[in-house]
C-alpha cells in the first residue's frame, strides 16, 4: 500500500483537485462524507479550476479577439484552436480536475460547447477546421469522444447532444489493424484521412473506448457491448500501446510519458484505467502495470513525464521531470485496484 508520508504529501491544501480524489479514490470516503464534501468545495475556490474559470467569458465560453483575428470567427467560436486555450480544451481539463458540474460558470461552458460544437446536420459534437477549400465541419474521434466523456463527466449524459454523440461514435468508428480502404464520403475523407486511414488512429480508438465508460451498465444496448468488446480488443491487439506490426515499440511516446492533463492523446495508466472500469483483465495489463511500477521513485512517488508549457494553459499543472502528485494519485489508484499498491 502507500506510505503515510505519500498519503499525507496527497492530501495537502496546495492541490484541492488531488486531495477531493484521494480521499475518494484512495481512502474510499462515501458520497455525502462532510470532509469530502468540503475538498470538493475547495476544488471551486481556489487552485487550477478557480485559475481556468478566471478566464471565462460572461457568454460561457473562451474565445479571445485574437483568436477571431487569427482564425476567424468560426472556427475560434467552436474552440479547438489554439489548443489547450480555447473552449473546449477548458472542458476537458476542468473535468479530470473534478469541477463541480452543478457550479453556474461549469454549467454555462458546457451549454456553451453544446451549442456551438454540435451540428444538427451531422448530429455530432465537432470543429470547424480551415481547410485548403475553405472551412468545414469535422467530427474527429479523439475530440468526440473527449467530449462525451467530459460532458458527462459534468453532468450532461442526458443531453441529446452528447447522446447522439455516442450513436456518432457506435456508426461511425472503426478498429482496423492495416487493411482498410478509406472511402471519400463524409466522415471519411479518403486517402488524406489520418482518422480513419488503412489503420484506425490508435488514440480515436482509446478515446473513443473511454467515451463508453460513462455509459451506466444498465444503459448499454448490445450495439454498445460489442462496441466495446471491438474496442478491447484492437486495444489488447496493441498491448495498450505498441505497434501490432513492425518491431512492436510504442506507437507514440506520449503514451509511455505520465501525462497530466490527458488531451487526445492517453498514457499508459489511462489506457489501464479504461479497461479496470470495464473490468477487463489481460496479461498486456499486468505488462503496462510493471512499467508503471518501475517508474515509482524510491519516496513511493512518480514523476511527470508531460504537460502543456504553462504558456499555453490557464492554470498551473507541474513540472516535467518532478514528482507529480496528480501522476501519483492515477497509478496509485490504478495499482489499488489490481491489488499491486
Amino acid at each position: 500500500m502507500f506510505s503515510r508520508e505519500t498519503l499525507e504529501w496527497l492530501l495537502g491544501p496546495d492541490e484541492p483537485s488531488v486531495r477531493y480524489f484521494t480521499l475518494r479514490d484512495l481512502l474510499g470516503y462515501p458520497v455525502g462524507d462532510q470532509e469530502l464534501v468540503a475538498a470538493r468545495a475547495e476544488i471551486m475556490s481556489h487552485g487550477p479550476v478557480a485559475d481556468i474559470l478566471a478566464r471565462q467569458n460572461a457568454d460561457g465560453g473562451f474565445v479571445m479577439q485574437d483568436m477571431v483575428k487569427r482564425y476567424g470567427e468560426a472556427v475560434a467560436l467552436t474552440g479547438y484552436q489554439p489548443k489547450c486555450k480555447a473552449t473546449t480544451w477548458q472542458v476537458l481539463f476542468l473535468s479530470q480536475l473534478g469541477a463541480d458540474g452543478r457550479d453556474a460558470r461549469v454549467k454555462k461552458l458546457c451549454e456553451y460547447v453544446l451549442e456551438h460544437n454540435y451540428s444538427r446536420e451531422r448530429r455530432v459534437l465537432g470543429i470547424e477546421i480551415k481547410h485548403r477549400y475553405g472551412v468545414g465541419f469535422f467530427a474527429l474521434p479523439c475530440f468526440v469522444g473527449n467530449m462525451v466523456w467530459s460532458l458527462s463527466t459534468l453532468g450532461f449524459y442526458r443531453d441529446y447532444r452528447v447522446r447522439d454523440s455516442i450513436k456518432w461514435l457506435l456508426q461511425y468508428q472503426r478498429f482496423d489493424d492495416g487493411d482498410f480502404r478509406t472511402p471519400d464520403e463524409w466522415p471519411y475523407r479518403g486517402k488524406q484521412d489520418r482518422c480513419f486511414g488503412r489503420h484506425t488512429c490508435f488514440s480515436g480508438c482509446t478515446r473513443a473506448l473511454r467515451a463508453m465508460t460513462v455509459v451506466p451498465p444498465e444503459d448499454r444496448t448490445s450495439e454498445m457491448r460489442r462496441f466495446i468488446e471491438r474496442a478491447v480488443e484492437f486495444i489488447l491487439l496493441h498491448r495498450l500501446y505498441r505497434h501490432s506490426h513492425s518491431t512492436g515499440g510504442p506507437i507514440r511516446k506520449e503514451y509511455t510519458l505520465f501525462t497530466f492533463p490527458q488531451s487526445y492523446y492517453d498514457d499508459i495508466i489511462s489506457m489501464v484505467d479504461t479497461l479496470q472500469q470495464l473490468d477487463v483483465a489481460d496479461p498486456a495489463m499486468d505488462e503496462a502495470l510493471e512499467l508503471i511500477i518501475s517508474k515509482r521513485t524510491p519516496e513511493g512517488r512518480w514523476k511527470l513525464g508531460y504537460t502543456p508549457s504553462r504558456s499555453s494553459v490557464y492554470a498551473n499543472f507541474g513540472t516535467r521531470g518532478r514528482e507529480s502528485k496528480w501522476i501519483t494519485l492515477r497509478a496509485l489508484k490504478i495499482l489499488k485496484k489490481a491489488r499491486l499498491s
